[in-house]
């Protein structure tokens, strides 16, 4: 027959046959020793924190917990399930059903096998200020595990030495926050960010109380503008927070499962994993291995043994190639025409401008015409440097020569001629240049569109 207890607020066992429990499971100053199975259906699963309060499992014990509050197990005493001979704790959901379950609490429970069963979108919250610890094996059949940031390695989801698990590596199902791993055996950490599964999976550590703790967030911690010498920029869309409570004492290998970087860089090549050390990014690669940038691709470095990093991300060793928003910016000495004066010299400066521009992207200019009959022509070096053409209502200039990249950007000096038969009035005179002129791709012309008036007296 299979047997059901229930420990009342006294510590006191009772035989429940197969009957379901009708009170909260409350294990208070006594200790409660399973050798068979328990089953809760109530609100949750208490061990106080009064002296000798304690639950213990082994002899392959089976804990069924159906608790319907979603801090259906609080332990603030000893939960030992990780006797001799194991024992399971299966959580399977309210009452039986989908649903949040999670273990709350101050102390943390040691488990043997921990089945967390309360439904396949179901999150399972570990609360407890100590983490929990999983000896044996875990399952993952639930949807998102949680635990709480702030605690960081302390409030972790604990493999103990040898400890392996199941499921828990999709982006419905992971550990959303931290997940510790004791012991000297490779392991692919579970771990990411709402539904993006994002793992780092590490070589086996040489010493047996090797204890690192990981979490994956969708930004970056550290400052993104502090690399080394051969990290040029770091991916701010997601890092990897890399705890060593215990370092490794010999090299890791740290592999990474990337999201989709292309916007950062679409180079696989380019890319590098890079630790945080207190003060820069430092390029863990040496070279380049990722598979691609497209989302879980994956990433390859080595954190160096004692090695004070604190935080893995994404870099890339090119220079984020330049797009300039170029915006020209018109100088006229004198902008009244008279009778007799109908030319005037005008310089056109064209601000932040990049190399290579002629053997990729070349700069076209638009000088449109004051009047009908007006007259644009290059003065200087200028008339060496841009090829004119009259191209009716406006003037197009386009460059011959490369034109560096400075503060300053590149000057056009030319004339414009107003005819002395027009009619006095104010005209305008426009410089514009087009959207994929040298490199600009998004539409800007407010920027890249300049008006000057021009007068004409009698």
């Amino acid at each position: 027959m299979k047997k059901e207890y229930i420990s009342l607020m006294a510590g006191m066992a009772l035989l429940l046959g197969n009957q379901l429990a009708h009170a909260q499971l409350v294990i208070d100053g006594a200790t409660f020793n399973n050798y068979g199975a328990v089953s809760n259906r109530e609100s949750y699963t208490a061990v106080t924190a009064t002296a000798s309060g304690a639950y213990t499992a082994s002899s392959g014990a089976v804990f069924e917990h159906y608790e319907t509050d979603a801090n259906s197990l609080r332990v603030n005493n000893s939960y030992n399930a990780n006797g001799s001979g194991g024992s399971t704790d299966n959580f399977n959901g309210p009452a039986g059903a989908a649903g949040v379950q999670g273990i709350s609490g101050s102390v943390a429970p040691n488990f043997s096998t921990l089945a967390l069963k309360n439904g396949a979108a179901s999150a399972f919250n570990i609360t407890n200020t100590a983490g929990a610890n999983v000896f044996n094996t875990a399952s993952f059949e639930n949807g998102i595990t949680t635990t709480v940031r702030a605690n960081a390695a302390t409030g972790a989801l604990r493999f103990q030495a040898g400890a392996t698990y199941t499921g828990g590596l999709t982006d419905a199902q992971h550990v959303d926050g931290y997940v510790s791993k004791i012991g000297n055996t490779g392991f692919v950490f579970p771990v990411g960010s709402s539904a993006d599964l994002r793992t780092l999976e590490i070589s086996a550590p040489a010493n047996a109380d090797a204890h690192l703790s990981v979490a994956y967030a969708s930004d970056l911690g550290e400052a993104p503008n502090t690399p080394s010498p051969s990290i040029k920029r770091v991916y701010a869309a997601g890092s990897w927070d890399w705890v060593a409570v215990t370092a490794s004492t010999i090299d890791l290998d740290v592999t990474v499962s990337i999201p989709n970087v292309a916007a950062f860089e679409s180079t696989a090549s380019n890319l590098r994993l890079v630790g945080w050390d207190g003060s820069q990014w430092l390029d863990l690669s040496g070279s380049a291995n990722a598979s691609g940038v497209a989302e879980n691709s994956t990433l390859t470095g080595v954190v160096p043994a004692g090695a004070a990093i604190s935080q893995i991300g994404i870099g890339s060793i090119q220079d984020l190639a330049t797009t300039p928003d170029l915006r020209p910016f018109t100088i006229m000495p004198n902008v009244t025409f008279s009778t007799t004066e109908t030319v005037r010299p005008f310089t056109v400066r064209l601000r932040n401008m990049r190399t290579g521009t002629v053997a990729s992207d070349l700069i076209t200019v638009r000088v449109y015409k004051p009047t009908p009959s007006s007259v644009i022509a290059l003065t200087g070096a200028s008339a060496a440097e841009w090829t004119i053409t009259n191209s009716g209502t406006y003037y197009t200039l386009t460059t011959n020569t490369d034109i560096p990249a400075s503060p300053l950007g590149n000057s056009i000096t030319a004339t414009v001629s107003i005819a002395s038969a027009t009619p006095s009035g104010t005209y305008p005179l426009r410089v514009f240049i087009p959207d994929l002129s040298g490199g600009e791709i998004v539409a800007d012309n407010v920027n890249n569109n300049l008006i000057i008036q021009v007068f004409k007296n009698m």
